[in-house]
């Protein structure tokens, strides 16, 4: 019997299960850990939250989560959806029912919790997901409409030589302190007001973070400020892998060449080798980024006294976001660094759907993916 229906906390053992043998293919093919609770993540956001299951004769086979949010759009507040962690083992013949359901379960989302517009990001080698999801067909015009907003790439900074954590022009890093919370919370909320789908920082959004989020700290906040104080940029080191983190699955391809070149820089560096099938990578995320006008020079700062702190820390990288024509692109130069494509999009009724969207930096934070 085949049944459609919300996860229940019942429901975590068999869901752990299917993140860990559902695997992102590609060169390198990782699984997804979200062990011990597989609703932990959603669990520190702030909104509402709905996870689909997908049962196959008592056997879960597959997930899909909703997340609504408090945000702004073009400089107005509105509810930002979020779709996320798609997991499925369907025979082809069965993911044709699901698609239809799925545009069912999408419009009365969207009507209890009045949100009218959803983001969701795909792997951009993920081609059978985006046959699937955004290319539009006569069989699968009930389904949302999905519109490519951008192209991102999460970018993994690779710890290998030691570095100095260098000053930049006119630019001084340091880690923030409670004293330095009012003038955070207003840089980043003056920053999300602008960005399409951007987070409510002046509801306490910072705030709920440093409460929530297991390990991020005011320590591991960067701070980079001019000559007078004034306040230039932020960004946070989280790791939050009690909540989530990645396996090796394999390495295939380039990567298997890759992962020789990195396992004898971390030799010759003295850094943690690459994992090996079947461990997890030591990692973590740059989050609540904000950089006034986007200077590169103001992110290639921080990023230098996070490399430094954290280089004898025995991590193996940690990934911040970069899209397509980044103006801060070149804060990253000279970093050991690879990148994973990806799409980020606009997903609508399709009744209404919606193809014009205010440029800039989304309100979008890949940890939470």
């Amino acid at each position: 019997m085949v049944t459609l229906r919300l996860a229940q906390p019942t429901d975590n053992a068999a869901l752990l299960e299917l993140f860990a043998h559902v695997p992102m293919a590609g060169s390198l093919a990782l699984v997804t850990r979200r062990d011990p609770d597989v609703f932990a993540l959603y669990d520190i956001q702030r909104g509402l939250r709905e996870c689909w299951v997908y049962a196959d004769d008592d056997r879960l086979s597959g997930m899909g989560t909703v997340l609504v949010r408090e945000g702004w759009l073009d400089g107005h507040a509105c509810r930002v959806g979020y779709l996320g962690d798609l997991r499925g083992r369907f025979a082809v013949r069965r993911q044709r029912g699901l698609a239809r359901l799925y545009g069912e379960i999408f419009e009365g989302v969207r009507q209890r919790y009045g949100c009218n517009v959803f983001l969701t990001a795909v792997l951009a080698s993920n081609a059978v997901a985006i046959h699937s999801l955004a290319r539009r067909r006569p069989e699968r015009l009930s389904q949302p409409y999905y519109h490519l907003l951008r192209r991102f790439a999460a970018v993994s900074v690779h710890f290998t030589r030691r570095r100095l954590a260098s000053t930049r022009p006119g630019v001084w890093v340091r880690h923030a302190t409670e004293t330095d919370i009012p003038a955070l919370s207003a840089l980043l909320d003056t920053d999300h007001r602008g960005r399409p789908f951007g987070y409510r920082f002046d509801t306490g959004e910072l705030a709920h973070r440093l409460a929530h989020w297991p390990g991020l700290t005011l320590e591991h906040t960067y701070l980079a400020h001019d000559r007078h104080g004034q306040l230039l940029g932020c960004a946070s080191a989280w790791d939050p892998s009690s909540l989530k983190s990645y396996q090796v699955e394999a390495y295939r391809g380039s990567m298997i060449w890759a992962k020789h070149g990195l396992n004898l820089l971390a030799a010759l560096c003295r850094t943690p080798r690459l994992p090996e099938p079947g461990a997890r990578f030591r990692a973590f995320y740059l989050c609540n980024v904000s950089i006034r006008d986007e200077h590169p020079v103001i992110l290639r700062a921080l990023l230098e006294h996070i490399y430094a702190d954290f280089h004898p820390r025995g991590y193996h990288f940690f990934m911040v976001n970069m899209y397509e024509d980044d103006p801060l692109a070149p804060a990253l130069r000279g970093f050991c660094r690879r990148s994973l494509a990806f799409h980020l999009y606009a997903v609508t009724s399709s009744s209404a759907p919606q193809t014009v969207y205010p440029r800039g930096r989304p309100g979008f934070e890949m940890v939470l993916a």
